[in-house]
């Protein structure tokens, strides 16, 4: 037995078959993709992936801090002074206003407008309790007797009232009350009110009660409309005038702001 008839009988006996081959039976693309998995794989460098940017936090909007008290009562002098026309009412919680002739006034109240005041008063000649009433309208001025209520038309420099300017007395209080201060008792002021304090000279308060002490620097309080911040109501407290009592206390309210007005001659 020839060796070449020896193999092929052995291999017959292990029952080895070999596996045909062929070109076309694994393709090239295929091939190329399994190297380079393997060569990727093999790398020392590990697989870099896209880090996502990160998004910001939306940036929030910077609240503007609260007016001061100061920067407050700007506004309401700004407010006020825009105005064409309110209602005044002076009163006293205790003391009263000097006025000349005599007469001790203790409340006076009326329509303000832009080119006059239209008023009634109530005061006290000694002991007889009078009611004044008078009206202004720009140069001219009318008033009634004390006595019997008739009117008349009389010089400005007559009129015990000549002093009074509600217009002038707003900005006057508004432009020159002193360390301003946001009420501590605001809590009991109405709904949409805003209370603020301070102090003012005693010649500021000359378009109120006319002559004054002018050493004086009595308190305010002045209550503020808190959307509008229009000024409605003001309380003086201490000595004006050189005849106050020490506890003289003036209240000055302010309302119907901008209603439809009209002022005529009495006679």
């Amino acid at each position: 037995m020839y060796l070449e008839d020896f193999k092929i009988t052995s291999l017959n006996m292990l029952n080895i078959h070999t596996l045909p081959t062929s070109t076309k039976s694994v393709p090239a693309t295929f091939l190329l993709l399994i190297v380079v998995i393997f060569a990727g794989c093999s790398s020392d460098e590990p697989i870099q992936f896209p880090v996502p940017t990160p998004i910001p936090p939306p940036t929030a909007t910077p609240v503007p801090p609260p007016p001061t008290a100061t920067e407050t009562i700007a506004l309401s002098r700004a407010a006020m002074i825009a105005l064409d026309s309110f209602n005044f009412q002076l009163t006293h919680e205790s003391g009263h206003t000097t006025l000349s002739g005599a007469l001790q006034l203790t409340r006076a109240g009326g329509l303000v407008a832009i080119n006059g005041l239209d008023i009634e008063a109530e005061a006290n000649i000694g002991r007889a309790f009078v009611k004044v009433k008078a009206v202004v309208i720009g140069e001219q001025t009318w008033m009634t007797n004390p006595l019997t209520g008739v009117w008349s038309e009389i010089a400005a420099e007559d009129s015990p009232f000549s002093f009074l300017d509600p217009v002038k007395l707003v900005a006057d209080i508004l432009g020159d009350t002193q360390q301003a201060a946001y009420s501590s008792d605001s809590k009991s002021a109405s709904a949409g009110d805003l209370i603020v304090t301070g102090t003012i000279r005693a010649q500021s308060l000359a378009a109120l009660v006319g002559s004054v002490d002018l050493d004086a620097v009595p308190s305010v309080v002045l209550t503020l409309d808190l959307r509008n911040k229009r000024l409605k109501k003001i309380v003086i407290s201490g000595p004006v005038q050189p005849e106050d009592e020490s506890d003289t206390i003036r209240v000055i309210t302010l309302s119907e702001f901008d209603e439809p007005v009209s002022l005529e001659p009495p006679i």
